[in-house]
């Protein structure tokens, strides 16, 4: 295009507009656009005699030319990790079982053991580095055959075959802090913590099956679930990553009024969760 001179520029935190002729063009040129901080995008329009074309214009890493003072090293805007709003994630979970006895008494939640799960969630990414998610998941506990310690319950018909089913849906956040923490890589650690409802029943042989029960209530119910982990994804490419995670869950399936004795017999459920995914994005 070569030189031209731009007049009635007007800027703003959110707004950029000017007008400039090209020495080859009979017209001036209109330009007006909107920068959207969050994905460090100017979206904007340029018009010519009554026609006009949609850009969109992004930034590309490393071709930054800042003019610095001397000595002075110029400042690389943070790379951009997520290049779309929205993603979907299928993880595969390794529930390790967590067990908090009082006085060495073991109540049927601490005779669970590590198990493999699943879990899915679409996520909305609010900017870059948070994403808001809703989460499926399909969970549950194995129990230990040791007759030993299965021997206390076996009148309620707790056996090595038995299963707790933890199956829910919860809603949560991510914060990445790749861009803070190592700018350069394609790891992106984050934080992330969850809220939501899991779906519980202690089967007798297998999920499934009837749940073994205490008296009159059998146990199984609804109640309030929560999560907290740490993670990273590792970039494949700009729109598919692998994710990696640390977190612990924990099931509050607990009722004093139902089944008496918690601290003897049936108590809440934790989980150290370690997972691995896929995240592909749209």
């Amino acid at each position: 295009m070569g030189e031209t001179i731009v007049s009635n520029l007007k800027v703003t935190e959110t707004r950029i507009s000017f007008t400039f002729k090209p020495a080859s063009a009979p017209f001036p040129l209109h330009f007006s656009g909107s920068y959207i901080a969050g994905d460090d995008r100017v979206t904007c329009t340029f018009s010519l005699h009554g026609n006009s074309r949609f850009v969109r214009f992004k930034r590309v890493p490393g071709s930054e030319q800042v003019a610095v003072s001397a000595n002075a090293e110029p400042k690389i805007p943070a790379r951009i990790r997520h290049d779309y709003n929205f993603g979907f994630t299928g993880r595969v979970n390794y529930w390790l079982a967590l067990h908090v006895t009082q006085d060495d008494v073991l109540t049927m939640n601490d005779l669970t053991r590590a198990t493999p799960n699943f879990d899915v969630s679409v996520k909305w990414f609010v900017m870059d580095g948070f994403n808001i998610f809703a989460r499926y998941y399909r969970g549950g506990f194995n129990f230990t055959d040791d007759p030993l310690k299965l021997d206390p319950f076996a009148g309620m018909g707790l056996n090595g075959e038995s299963y707790l089913k933890l199956d829910g849906i919860e809603f949560g956040v991510m914060g990445y802090l790749g861009n803070i923490m190592m700018p350069n890589s394609k790891f992106n650690p984050y934080l992330t913590g969850s809220l939501g409802q899991t779906s519980w029943s202690l089967a007798e042989s297998g999920r499934g099956s009837d749940p073994i029960a205490d008296g009159l209530y059998p146990f199984e119910g609804d109640n309030l679930a929560v999560s907290f982990g740490i993670g990273t994804e590792y970039e494949i490419t700009q729109k598919m990553a692998l994710e990696f995670e640390w977190a612990w869950r924990y099931f509050m399936t607990e009722d004093d009024e139902k089944w008496p004795n918690p601290e003897e017999v049936w108590s809440n459920s934790h989980a150290w969760s370690l997972s691995a995914g896929f995240t592909i994005g749209f």
